[in-house]
């Protein structure tokens, strides 16, 4: 296969964020939350992923993200709040991502010691996958008129249609996240959530090569009380 074209991705960036604002206006529009609980949905991208900066090793990637999520109060106090929260992704983009084959044209040794085969690539695309975020934690700071800051952090998984990022990893991969963001609010009910994220992605040496893959994601999202 040959590596995406320009127009290629263009077109990939515009049809996800496009699905990933019908989502978060599908999700924002059902029922009342009840007391203590809420429901949003949020999308985010992350352009030209840093590489060897911190955890991840892989350079020149976009992530794309879109999510939907639930959020449960714990603790509520005059100026601090604390809440449980969980993110079904039904959407994750990352472009470049090597195409390849089953043939072997080499092998390395990993910082384990450990053999691997080097497959044969054909070219770079866009990959897509899903996940969630089953374990997270938000704390919000005091309310400062309509705007509220919050701290934030996550884990889960994602798994992609091949394997992520580099041939020799593997489809499924952890996630970490963690970051900040401003809740503002709209109305009674409504908030409007502006946001980043540092975001990491790798097999977690489930696979003999980790490469690993880091963003830094901005994002924006609505929040039903």
């Amino acid at each position: 296969m040959r590596a995406a074209s320009l127009p290629a991705r263009t077109a990939v960036r515009a049809l996800t964020l496009a699905l990933a604002l019908g989502a978060a206006r599908a999700a924002i529009a059902q029922g009342d939350s009840a007391p203590g609980r809420s429901l949003g949905a949020w999308v985010g991208a992350s352009f030209y992923s840093p590489g060897g900066n911190f955890l991840g090793g892989e350079t020149g990637r976009d992530l794309y993200l879109a999510g939907v999520r639930a959020e449960w109060k714990l603790e509520t106090g005059r100026h601090f709040a604390l809440a449980a929260t969980m993110d079904a992704i039904p959407i994750a983009v990352v472009t470049r991502n090597p195409y390849y084959t089953d043939r072997v044209v080499g092998f390395a040794i990993s910082r384990r010691g450990e053999r691997v085969d080097i497959f044969e690539q054909t070219g770079r695309g866009p990959v897509y996958g899903f996940g969630a975020n089953p374990l997270g934690v938000e704390l919000s700071g005091p309310r400062m008129r309509a705007v509220r800051p919050y701290l934030g952090a996550a884990a889960g998984f994602l798994w992609f249609t091949r394997n992520t990022p580099e041939p020799e990893a593997r489809r499924l991969n952890a996630t970490f996240e963690a970051g900040a963001g401003l809740r503002v609010a709209r109305g009674d009910r409504c908030d409007l959530l502006l946001g980043w994220k540092f975001h990491h992605l790798s097999n977690a040496w489930t696979a003999p090569y980790n490469p690993g893959l880091d963003g830094n994601v901005v994002y924006v999202g609505f929040q039903r009380r």
